[in-house]
């Protein structure tokens, strides 16, 4: 049964992708739009629960008022807007609101919050093909039932550990 799952789960890895920078929309979205889309977008992993949302207006909102995207001009969300969204709501699970701002801090120029995504989105395959090939490696060294989730925790755990190590300020000699 765990190599069901597993097979299912590594099937939906491989067709997930994040959109790229040109595919997304041009126009400026009003919230209800952009609610709509970023549940399209942010389809990885499945939901847990049916009526789990992937993200609300409250989310979108809190984002904006705890200053960790930008705040909408006029109502309405532009491509930037977007990018700040798939950025946090797909690591917000693992990091901390300090470390994802300190990934993406606010304020930057479009053509940084640009290069900036496009260099996640590209990351983020990277490491979907890589972390595929490591779970294929523990379930070989630890077939049982128990194995795999504890590896996968134990390396969700190191990752989100070096992460944080690695964004701390840097401390200044003296």
């Amino acid at each position: 049964m765990l190599q069901e799952k597993l097979d299912a789960w590594e099937a939906q890895l491989a067709e997930y992708r994040l959109p790229e920078w040109e595919s997304l929309p041009e126009l400026e979205l009003y919230m209800d739009q952009v609610v709509l889309l970023m549940s399209r977008y942010l389809s990885f992993p499945p939901q847990m629960e049916e009526d789990e949302k992937v993200i609300t207006a409250s989310i979108v909102n809190n984002y904006v008022r705890m200053k960790i995207m930008p705040p909408p001009v006029k109502k309405r969300y532009s491509r930037v807007h977007l990018a700040y969204l798939l950025v946090i709501c797909t690591l917000k699970q693992s990091l901390s609101i300090a470390s994802i701002q300190r990934l993406m801090p606010v304020g930057l120029e479009e053509e940084e919050v640009r290069r900036l995504y496009t260099r996640f989105v590209r990351q983020y395959a990277g490491a979907a093909a890589m972390f595929t090939q490591y779970v294929r490696k523990a379930m070989e060294e630890c077939p049982d039932e128990d194995g795999l989730p504890v590896s996968a925790a134990v390396m969700s755990n190191l990752s989100k550990a070096l992460t944080e190590y690695l964004l701390l300020p840097q401390k200044k000699e003296e």
